[in-house]
């Protein structure tokens, strides 16, 4: 039995009588017939200005109808590919506009395709799809574990591999559904196990007071105080508004995050890098971080000094703007906290430190107090338990009560005179103007 194709649907002419006839649509949209216990669409198209005759099957007609009319219109767009002759670089280009441009944030895009540029293009770019094996990809993976001098291909962590895989596992199964390869091999790879280990960092009580009257003393030193004191992820950090700090709650909100995101056309080709605020990494990274006794006084002096400084009488003109800011008036990049901090230890001979070992150190000393694993677990913003637990913790504990005051005995922190410079003539602000 043949059909005709009438703009986009499915006609069908038949008789008890007489065999259907094979009757090409007047709009060039080709022709289907039965076969193989389902439909066979003939089209003609031009590839690289060849016309050129190719067939589609599938036992469904409707879903094969579509199939024909799209691979007109990419035919028409100069976008169509040979499903038997697609390379990985063409489909992975064609995958991220289709499957994750319209649907994934920008900062996770970004992630895709910097990984596909750099890690998977310049190794498997060239190969086809289909020949896209399974002892192919196992041997990429293995150069990717132990690294591969004749290759060009260095070493890469477990963690990297593991996001490579991911990233390689999704676009394998989507082409698998659009019937571009029969089935998806990266499940069956084999890569290695993400050991994550214990990030402790090794500073004794008197050189956690050291820091800060390091941090004290230097311009937005206060910051990283604060990430120190509330495990706020650099990025959080950085999105912080003085209406997400109450004073009178003795806590901080977190729900925004800034930072810089990277732009690419369909073509993998770099638009253009900006900062601007992004949504927070998970669900259960919005939340309410409460504040040690000495952190909220000291957080409610600096918010004086800044009304001060910009002549405002009202808590309320504050709301909008960031609480760390540069020299410019702008949010405090990841970048320019990491880059900042270790000008910073240096300058005064202090050992190294990394932002984030800033936010485990909190983690840490929460653990040294006893607070309950899930709570810290809020702190931090994890979604699992278990993952403060695979990070920081050898034990595990149910109860769900605030303790962050358990923090205040052990600090012992004392405010040096360094950061109140300038602040003195402040003090003296009524709590009623603000």
């Amino acid at each position: 039995m043949f059909s005709i194709l009438n703009g986009g649907r499915a006609m069908v002419k038949t008789s008890q009588n007489q065999p259907v006839k094979k009757k090409r649509n007047t709009r060039g949209m080709g022709s289907i017939r039965q076969k193989n216990g389902g439909y066979e669409g003939r089209i003609t198209i031009k590839v690289n200005g060849k016309s050129k005759q190719i067939s589609l099957f599938n036992k469904d007609k409707r879903i094969l109808v579509q199939e024909m009319i799209k691979a007109k219109q990419e035919a028409n767009d100069n976008e169509y590919v040979e499903k038997d002759k697609i390379t990985l670089e063409e489909w992975l280009k064609k995958w991220i506009r289709i499957h994750k441009r319209p649907f994934v944030k920008p900062r996770t895009l970004q992630g895709y395709i910097e990984k596909i540029r750099t890690n998977i293009i310049p190794y498997l770019g060239d190969y086809p799809m289909q020949s896209l094996d399974r002892l192919i990809l196992q041997e990429y993976f293995s150069d990717l574990t132990t690294g591969n001098e004749k290759k060009g291909i260095k070493k890469y962590s477990p963690k990297t591999i593991k996001e490579i895989k991911s990233i390689l596992n999704m676009a394998f199964t989507d082409a698998e559904i659009d019937k571009i390869i029969k089935f998806n091999p990266i499940p069956t790879i084999r890569t290695p196990k993400v050991q994550r280990k214990k990030k402790k960092p090794t500073i004794s009580p008197l050189e956690q007071q050291q820091l800060i009257e390091i941090l004290l003393s230097e311009t937005n030193g206060l910051c990283y105080i604060f990430i120190m004191n509330t495990g706020v992820r650099p990025g959080e950090n950085g999105g912080m508004k003085w209406k997400h700090y109450s004073y009178e709650d003795a806590n901080v909100k977190v729900r925004d995050n800034y930072g810089k995101v990277t732009y690419y056309d369909d073509n993998f080709e770099k638009i253009e890098s900006t900062y601007e605020e992004k949504d927070l990494k998970t669900p259960s990274s919005y939340r309410n971080i409460p504040l040690q006794n000495w952190l909220n006084n000291l957080m409610h002096t600096y918010m004086l000094y800044v009304m001060k400084q910009k002549g405002y009488t009202n808590k309320k003109q504050l709301d909008d703007e960031y609480i760390f800011m540069n020299s410019l008036g702008h949010a405090l990049s990841s970048d320019y906290l990491w880059d900042t901090l270790d000008k910073i230890l240096k300058r005064h001979n202090f050992k190294h430190l990394s932002v984030y070992q800033l936010r485990h150190l909190f983690a840490t000393r929460c653990i040294d107090v006893n607070i309950p694993v899930n709570q810290i677990k809020q702190y931090l913003g994890h979604a699992l338990a278990s993952t403060t637990m695979d990070y920081y913790v050898e034990y595990d504990e149910d109860t769900n009560k605030a303790e962050i005051e358990k923090l205040e005995q052990v600090n012992n922190i004392q405010v040096v005179p360094e950061f109140l410079k300038g602040m003195e003539q402040i003090m003296s602000i009524s709590k009623n103007t603000v």
